[in-house]
């Protein structure tokens, strides 16, 4: 059982590790779009477009966690369904941005906030948070469900319908 919570806290390491390297490019790249004036006078290019700007920051970021999560987070698992995965994966991406969308929504449309540090908190601190999660339970049962012992070990799937023998301690 230790092997099992060893390995589960490595590959949500590694999964953490790889969304904050996405995120941290959408973050720069949402902040470049909503709030940096490039000095024409008409301001940032999609300062009133917040939520268009953050989907597309974070279309980026879904192609660079895809990379490093197959190749990477979860490189010992195989990944299930048609494509390896891939439609799966992009699914949960993408239906994940609806937390951080709608943290994003209430900051600028109830609360009425529309600077940078309101913007970010809501959006990229809050709700990339609660989307890591969501995202990361569902990518490590849906997408890289089936764990492969990694090259050299000498651990070895148990055969279905039949015990395992376990070494007395």
């Amino acid at each position: 059982m230790q092997g099992g919570r060893r390995r589960l806290a490595g590959e949500f390491a590694r999964s953490a590790t790889s969304g904050t390297v996405a995120s941290l490019v959408a973050v720069a790249l949402f902040n470049w779009l909503v709030h940096w004036d490039p000095g024409t006078g008409m301001g940032a290019w999609f300062h009133h477009h917040a939520i268009t700007a953050f989907l597309i920051a974070n279309c980026a970021s879904i192609l660079l966690t895809y990379a490093l999560s197959r190749w990477w987070a979860f490189r010992h698992r195989r990944t299930t369904g048609p494509l390896g995965g891939v439609p799966m994966f992009f699914a949960i991406s993408v239906g994940s941005l609806v937390i951080p969308v709608a943290c994003l929504w209430f900051s600028r449309n109830v609360l009425d906030l529309s600077s940078a540090t309101a913007d970010n908190v809501a959006a990229n601190v809050v709700g990339l948070f609660l989307g890591f999660v969501a995202r990361f339970v569902l990518f490590r049962s849906l997408v890289f469900s089936h764990h492969e012992p990694a090259p050299g070990s000498d651990e070895q799937p148990a055969v279905r319908g039949q015990l395992q023998h376990q070494p007395e301690a």
